[in-house]
């Protein structure tokens, strides 16, 4: 099982940083996003990166960045995400992740799915060929009310007509009311990364229970938590993603109120006990 780290500690000032923390984790890989260094992008920098990961023993396995790609004209974002195709390039990344439209609410546009599904299938078509000129493969995960759960993904991969991969998710699922292991066993010939986050449940019947908590697609309420706290099965999507065989990273994202240092060296050492369960016999 190999460990990555997504989210990061507000204290970390740089990525650099990063990848001291990591290693003092026994975390074997950090997955930058479009914060710090590469608040702009910055293929110097990520040259730099690169060297000193290298030198740390320290894997870079994905560069991740939010965006909207599902607006009528998208030229200057298509812009954006080539640019930092360069940056994941440089910096050794073997896939460039980026959302589609993202947001936790109702405001998306007043289109049937099919119409906003041509729009992202153009800016991603456009992106995957030329991160493909870098050597870089664009995968993307269920995220957001829209671009979520089984029957909408299934959609995309259609029609999107490129060997894109899959970011599973195993949090944002939950967002659309769907189940990680039901996610994950209908794409996981198509899964190349992984991101694992947990989350505490309360269903929507009651009120709102405060600050950090979301709501769901569908009214009911989320909040991050230490991986292995909350209301995910992970031996269940382990078993199956082991199953089929995937060799990729499982990457810790983290947003919950616990300090972030301690609740990452937590999820960490619950990750390894979980995925180490899911491999033995069944009684």
């Amino acid at each position: 099982m190999k460990l990555g780290l997504f989210s990061l500690p507000a204290e970390l000032a740089t990525y650099r940083a990063a990848v001291d923390f990591a290693k003092s984790c026994g975390i074997a890989a950090i997955e930058p996003y479009c914060d710090r260094e590469f608040r702009e992008p910055d293929v110097e920098a990520a040259k730099r990166l690169a060297d000193y990961a290298g030198e740390q023993g320290i894997a870079v396995c994905c560069f991740s960045m939010m965006t909207h790609v599902a607006a009528e004209d998208n030229t200057a974002e298509i812009g954006r995400l080539k640019k930092y195709a360069d940056v994941a390039a440089a910096m050794g990344s073997p896939y460039l992740h980026h959302t589609l439209l993202p947001g936790l609410n109702h405001n998306f546009p007043r289109l049937p799915f099919s119409a906003i599904l041509q729009r992202v299938v153009r800016s991603i078509r456009d992106v995957y060929d030329y991160a493909e000129q870098a050597g870089v493969k664009c995968v993307y995960e269920d995220q957001g009310y829209v671009f979520n759960g089984c029957e909408r993904f299934e959609r995309l991969l259609e029609a999107v007509n490129r060997d894109i991969g899959v970011v599973a998710d195993l949090g944002n699922i939950l967002f659309v009311g769907e189940k990680p292991e039901t996610f994950v066993g209908r794409f996981a010939p198509f899964i190349d990364h992984v991101h694992v986050k947990d989350y505490l449940f309360k269903h929507g019947q009651n009120e709102m229970p405060g600050a950090c908590w979301l709501q769901t697609r569908d009214g009911n309420y989320l909040r991050d938590t230490i991986m292995g706290h909350g209301s995910i099965n992970f031996e269940q999507v382990f078993r199956i993603l082991r199953q089929a065989g995937y060799q990729g990273y499982y990457s810790l994202e983290y947003g919950g109120p616990e300090a972030a240092v301690n609740a990452i060296k937590m999820s960490a050492d619950n990750l390894r006990r979980l995925y180490g369960r899911a491999a033995e016999p069944q009684r």
